[in-house]
């Protein structure tokens, strides 16, 4: 009696953690459990005496059934990921196992299937894979390169190739020729490169990168910059000379800032080709980090920081329903600053906590005077410092203003995952929101989703600023609205900027808009938050 009572336990931890199925030995199906239902949207009186032919994909080739067939009825369990239509026509994907059941002599009884819903991990893979290829050409793009570089310890070459007065092409002959000489252009770069240590990656607009990781292929390369890229017979394009602006760098660090440098300063010296060296960027990035560092520190001890608020509006009335506060400066002469162009100067200094305690005073006080809900935007170095999640904490126990939001960015610096989570249980202990920034990036991801606790997530701006042309990017932001609205995450969309992005993004399932079309950002006055 135990053992059939252990053995229901096993049966039961089975049927309520996977999709079940069992056929005769000629497929039909005899039994599906209450899972097997739910996922593939059939009732039980459906899919009873049908094979699964019911739910199969109809685009799979017919080869993967015949392996599977010929695995399982030679007695072997077979295992694999299929492809999986539901009722409504959504696919949905499985890792499956199918068993075959043999009796003492083993002869085949019927088999059993049991199956993961694996469709997010799929999705999830299938959005990276996407956003790290260039639509056009299809070759790896700068996020793939950034993702590359981020882990790389070793010495490599790299070569970075800008076309020369692009946009005076594109103006004469127009986007379709424009389009076509850049597929021409790779499709020739890739011709050069024969060696698997060697990557052609497609940057913006015009630009090309090759990365090279054996360094018994540096001389090869040095030589084909001279005597291939650099020869315009070789680049004649719908009868267009093409030629390319060429910088290169070797090393292990920064070498895409360093062949951007290196190019500058190819293009100011009117050489088509230059090669990186360390006296390039000495000089002018000292002084203006020193002007800026001097600018922020200013700012901050004469009361000099200011925050603007942009406003978020409900995709389908269009009213404003909340406002994301982005934090600002004014030099001495009262120009405004934007962060992007002092964080990350201001995040190395020690007066940095304290901007960052100014600022959310203030947007506090914002808040509730003019009775709006805000978006307070913090990065991962914020909330791992003690003193101001203590000071968050502080002014969340005080606030009886409307409900804030606190807006963070997934990326690799998050390094201890436990801090992240410890902030968002204190904020949403006393009835804070969170959001995730920039979501759709190569480095986010649905794995990490469920440690943030999402309440919003923003798509990220090159998603929706390329939505009307782009069919990757509808396809991008359908894969996440869908996810988020089976997790109850309300979707924003920002960089909308005009009425079409605006309809196209609501059409697609979007919850919040923001963006030029609706508004900059501006002082607390220029909304009427002052009172």
């Amino acid at each position: 009696m135990e053992d059939e009572s252990i053995f229901e336990q096993y049966k039961d931890a089975v049927d309520k953690s996977s999709i079940f199925s069992k056929t005769d030995i000629k497929g039909n199906i005899t039994y599906v459990n209450d899972k097997f239902c739910e996922v593939s949207e059939y009732s039980r009186e459906e899919l009873l005496g049908r094979t699964h032919a019911i739910i199969k994909d109809p685009t799979a080739p017919k080869s993967v059934f015949k392996e599977i067939w010929r695995t399982i009825s030679d007695g072997n369990i077979w295992n694999g990921v299929l492809k999986n239509i539901k009722k409504s026509g959504n696919a949905y994907y499985v890792n499956s196992t199918i068993y075959p059941i043999k009796d003492s002599s083993g002869k085949i009884l019927e088999y059993i299937s049991i199956r993961q819903d694996i469709t997010e991990l799929i999705k999830s893979q299938q959005l990276l894979e996407i956003y790290s290829t260039d639509t056009l050409t299809h070759l790896p793009n700068r996020e793939k390169l950034n993702e590359r570089l981020r882990s790389n310890d070793d010495e490599l070459m790299a070569i970075l190739l800008d076309i020369k007065d692009f946009t005076v092409i594109n103006d004469l002959y127009g986007e379709r020729i424009a389009d076509e000489i850049l597929l021409e252009a790779s499709q020739r770069l890739k011709s050069y490169i024969s060696n698997e240590s060697v990557v052609l990656y497609k940057l913006d607009s015009d630009r090309y990168f090759i990365l090279v990781d054996d360094k018994s292929l540096f001389s090869k390369y040095e030589s084909l910059i001279e005597f291939a890229l650099l020869s315009e017979d070789n680049f004649i394009i719908n009868d267009i000379v093409v030629t390319f602006n060429i910088s290169m760098a070797c090393g292990s660090k920064d070498l895409l800032s360093k062949t951007s440098l290196a190019l500058k300063e190819a293009k100011k010296t009117k050489h088509r080709y230059y090669i990186y060296n360390d006296s390039i960027n000495t000089k002018e990035i000292h002084q203006l980090n020193l002007k800026r560092f001097n600018d922020f520190k200013d700012a901050l001890i004469n009361d000099r920081i200011e925050p603007f608020f942009q406003p978020i509006v409900d995709a389908k009335t269009e009213e404003v329903v909340k406002y994301e506060a982005l934090a600002r400066i004014r030099d001495a002469d009262g120009n405004v600053i934007a962060v992007s162009d002092f964080l990350s100067i201001a995040e190395k200094s020690s007066f940095f906590e304290n901007f960052t305690r100014q600022i959310i005073q203030k947007i506090f006080a914002v808040s509730k005077a003019s009775n709006k809900e805000v978006t307070i935007n913090l990065t991962y170095e914020n909330i791992n410092s003690h003193k101001l999640v203590t000071y968050i904490e502080n002014r969340l126990k005080k606030h009886d203003g409307p409900t804030i939001t606190f807006e963070m960015l997934e990326s690799e610096e998050i390094r201890d995952y436990s801090v992240l989570e410890d902030f968002i249980n204190m904020v949403k202990s006393y009835g804070a929101l969170i959001a995730i920034d920039d979501f759709g990036t190569g480095y986010s991801n649905f794995t990490h989703l469920s440690k943030f606790r999402a309440d919003f997530v923003k798509i990220d701006g090159s998603i929706i600023g390329n939505i009307q042309s782009d069919d990757n990017c509808r396809l991008i932001l359908s894969i996440l609205v869908d996810y988020a609205k089976r997790n109850n995450i309300k979707v924003i969309a920002e960089f909308v900027s005009d009425a079409d992005i605006a309809k196209t993004v609501r059409d697609l399932g979007v919850d919040l808009l923001q963006g030029y079309h609706y508004g900059k950002a501006e002082n607390a006055a220029f909304y009427n938050l002052t009172s």
